[in-house]
């Protein structure tokens, strides 16, 4: 490198400037020998059809309702009569911790009910049918009781509500070691086994009720104005690539979340008319909501739309500027509700 600079030195000076002009020449030449060359014209054609405004937004499957169930007391857990995935029925028995003092306790509440039943039958019977015959249950609490009379059935028929009472309570203790299916559904999660004990903040069973499936869209906070109740949508799950399941907008939650991206938006519950046979909660998916949609009408690419509202046509005599009125537009298309018909092209790039 060092030879080079000094060969150059060696060079005459008038040597040096011709070539600095030719140099410069070249560049010139072909800076605008590149100006000239012209990118061709990119046409399009107008179409007619169906143009729909959408707001997409990312989401999850789940039921109406996510429950939690615990039991009332503590205690050892004897049976968990269901597993993850396991449809359940309003009432069944999902698990039970020991019971068997509740169950005695219960039992022995109820022959006591039976006993005081059967004593104030007795004295129903030996007062009141006694002394005044088949038609003598009528004179039952009115003035054709002697005092004597009424403070026998009165305490007979304490003694008797009040062992009703106990079974009910005994009832309340025995359905405490219980968790009972609240409602229809599909079970998300079991956390224990029998043998092991548990306290009543202690989440033993989950479930989800799937008498009815929502789509919770995650809608950017800029978008949720253009959103109301009742608006069509379109879910597409990972789970199930090539199928749609429609649905409608039925709760927009009025609470602002971030989301796992750190994006601020707003939870919308699209309840799906027609949702997928196999339910799995939190299958994740992407929502197409409609916002508004114009049918069998006028559609150009909106590359071609100018921002004074104008189109540039393509006509033997070359290209030919048109006023129009717009319709809704996406981004990526626009509607032409005037100025150009379907039988014009349109320029991309005029």
């Amino acid at each position: 490198m060092k030879n080079i600079f000094q060969l150059f030195k060696k060079w005459p000076k008038k040597f040096l400037v011709i070539g600095l002009f030719v140099t410069l020449a070249i560049i010139g030449f072909s800076f605008y020998s590149l100006r000239g060359i012209e990118k061709p014209a990119e046409i399009a054609s107008v179409k007619r059809g169906d143009l729909v405004v959408e707001v997409s937004a990312a989401g999850t499957l789940t039921g109406q309702k996510l429950i939690p169930l615990r039991f009332q007391t503590s205690g050892e857990i004897t049976q968990v009569n269901v597993k993850e995935g396991d449809k359940v029925y309003k009432g069944q028995i999902l698990a039970n911790l020991d019971n068997r003092e509740q169950l005695i306790a219960l039992q022995q509440a109820q022959n006591t009910l039976r006993d005081k039943q059967a004593t104030v039958d007795k004295v129903l019977d030996d007062i009141h049918l006694f002394q005044y015959g088949m038609g003598g249950f009528a004179n039952i609490g009115t003035e054709n009781e002697t005092m004597t009379q009424r403070q026998l059935r009165t305490t007979a028929e304490v003694a008797r509500d009040n062992a009703y009472d106990a079974v009910k309570l005994a009832q309340k203790v025995l359905e405490d070691t219980l968790i009972l299916a609240p409602t229809a559904g599909i079970v998300t999660e079991v956390n224990f086994i029998p043998g092991q004990n548990v306290s009543i903040q202690d989440i033993i069973v989950t479930i989800v009720d799937t008498s009815k499936i929502y789509f919770n869209a995650e809608v950017d906070e800029a978008d949720i104005g253009k959103i109301s109740l009742g608006q069509k949508a379109n879910i597409t799950l990972d789970t199930y690539p090539g199928q749609v399941f429609e649905g409608a907008i039925d709760k927009i939650i009025p609470q602002t979340i971030t989301n796992t991206t750190g994006a601020t938006v707003v939870i919308v519950k699209i309840k799906l008319n027609n949702p997928p046979e196999k339910f799995v909660n939190d299958l994740s998916g992407q929502a197409s909501i409609e916002i508004t949609k114009a049918e069998d009408t006028l559609i150009i690419s909106i590359e071609a739309l100018q921002n004074d509202n104008s189109v540039f046509i393509q006509t033997s005599q070359g290209p030919e500027k048109r006023t129009v009125k717009v319709g809704i537009q996406t981004d990526t298309e626009v509607e032409i509700k005037q100025g150009i018909s379907e039988e014009n092209q349109v320029i991309l790039n005029p």
